[in-house]
């Protein structure tokens, strides 16, 4: 995976972050119902954070750690990202987010299916979402994930609070026969 920087899908093309992606980042992020979704997306998500998380990004790329790609939609450009981050030995978290705008569209099914073309030679793969975002752990299913059973509660930047989420393990084509 380390020598990919170009994915391409039916409709989708995932690239590279760019700082020139920082404000479409700031402004999708900065709708409550995308941030909350999310992790450490902070409310406001002001384009300086933006700018931060893709130099963070960037400073790191040597580690071989994240693996973190703009979605462009030709003629909109960006419209969500994916990726996958290192979180034990030979363990990888992937997650994604679109814009609102960009929900209910099979983009995130289809971005995720071709990032798992290339992410699945990294190793052990996992996954999650918040109880409360079920499509999203419909779109994992389709990408050959499958439930591990856990549901801790994981602090979100978004919501200001912890809520449950449902852990997903890469099973791949076994999953996503069964989804």
């Amino acid at each position: 995976m380390r020598d990919v920087y170009e994915i391409e899908t039916k409709r989708l093309k995932l690239r590279p972050l760019r700082m020139s992606d920082a404000q479409r980042v700031a402004t999708f992020c900065n709708d409550p119902g995308v941030a909350r979704m999310i992790l450490r997306a902070p409310l406001p998500y002001l384009p300086v954070a933006a700018e931060g998380w893709i130099m963070t990004l960037k400073a790191r790329e040597p580690l071989a750690e994240d693996f973190v790609y703009a979605v462009d939609l030709e003629g909109e450009g960006l419209i969500g990202v994916v990726g996958a981050h290192k979180s034990g030995n030979d363990q990888f978290e992937v997650g994604y987010w679109f814009g609102r705008p960009y929900w209910g569209q099979g983009f995130a099914t289809e971005t995720l299916q071709g990032f798992l073309g290339e992410a699945k030679s990294l190793g052990h793969l996992q996954a999650g979402h918040f109880v409360d975002n079920p499509a999203s752990g419909r779109v994992l299913q389709k990408g050959g994930f499958a439930y591990t059973g856990e549901t801790p509660s994981l602090f979100s930047l978004g919501r200001a609070a912890s809520a449950p989420v449902k852990r997903m393990r890469y099973a791949g084509n076994e999953a996503m026969l069964a989804a």
